[in-house]
């Protein structure tokens, strides 16, 4: 019935700790408890078995299938020689509803937004009827409204009795969503609070373990010649589908120019394209 983040730099341990619990990587030492039992969890199975369900950074769904096939992957109705897809659309359909998710088991993923993938991987492990969920950098790829259905989801979840554990570096996230708070740096817990006890600033100097200055400013650029300059550019994958079109930019000396967009918009296709990679 709580949201529990756990918070730090890149490399700080927190996604490989949970990979631990989900049975990814096996640890070396230490225990797990669930429920206030020693546990071993050697592969995700048995994490599935005792409740506990993942959703990665990562999708991992099968683009050329649709939602009800991936979400039924691995834990078919009817065996595997034998599928009840009927059955499971209908279930799932059922529990997207409960959610108020909004998804259609029928859909091909390929033609979903990320956002929308992001609900059937979490639609995917609530069939296997986790209780508890963990959520890997949910919002790593996600526009700031799909954050804030993602947000609601999880209200919604909690309120069910389902509880989350919520991976992120993103502060702000945290005190919105998270009941408490676990702060790791370099590999070691720095700190464990109640977020409504703390600040953005206190969470930050616990993850780096120093004052950290939460605001910048930057003096005016002063503009050079054009150096570099894209016109039109487009890249087809090997899928053949087009993830760059007409993309037409100049950069001057002296300036810094971002780009900017949701994760899978192009921009590492552009940066790959721009490098002759």
């Amino acid at each position: 019935g709580t949201v529990h983040a756990i918070v730090g730099e890149n490399g700080a341990g927190k996604s490989t700790i949970m990979r631990i619990a989900y049975g990814f990587y096996t640890a070396d030492s230490g225990q797990i408890l669930v429920n206030g039992a020693p546990v071993s969890i050697r592969n995700p199975q048995d994490a599935i078995k005792l409740g506990i369900g993942m959703v990665h950074q990562h999708f991992m769904l099968v683009e050329t299938m649709t939602v009800a096939e991936n979400i039924i992957l691995g834990a078919e109705t009817g065996g595997p020689m034998n599928i009840d897809l009927e059955k499971a659309n209908a279930d799932i359909l059922a529990l997207s509803n409960e959610l108020k998710l909004g998804v259609d088991p029928n859909a091909v993923i390929e033609t979903l937004s990320v956002g929308q993938q992001q609900r059937v991987e979490l639609l995917k492990a609530l069939y296997r009827n986790a209780q508890l969920l963990i959520l890997d950098e949910p919002t790593a790829v996600l526009t700031p409204q799909e954050t804030d259905e993602l947000f609601w989801a999880v209200r919604n979840l909690v309120d069910q009795g389902k509880t989350v554990i919520f991976i992120t570096h993103k502060l702000g996230e945290v005190k919105e969503i998270a009941d408490r708070v676990t702060v790791m740096r370099h590999g070691e817990v720095a700190g464990r609070v109640a977020t409504r006890e703390v600040t953005e600033a206190d969470l930050a100097r616990m993850m780096v373990g120093r004052a950290v200055l939460l605001s910048s400013y930057a003096r005016p650029a002063v503009r050079g010649k054009v150096v570099a300059a894209v016109h039109n550019l487009g890249c087809i994958d090997e899928t053949g589908r087009p993830v760059l079109r007409n993309v037409t930019f100049a950069v001057h000396a002296g300036e810094i120019l971002g780009v900017a967009g949701v994760e899978g918009n192009g921009q590492s296709e552009l940066v790959e394209v721009m490098a002759g990679l």
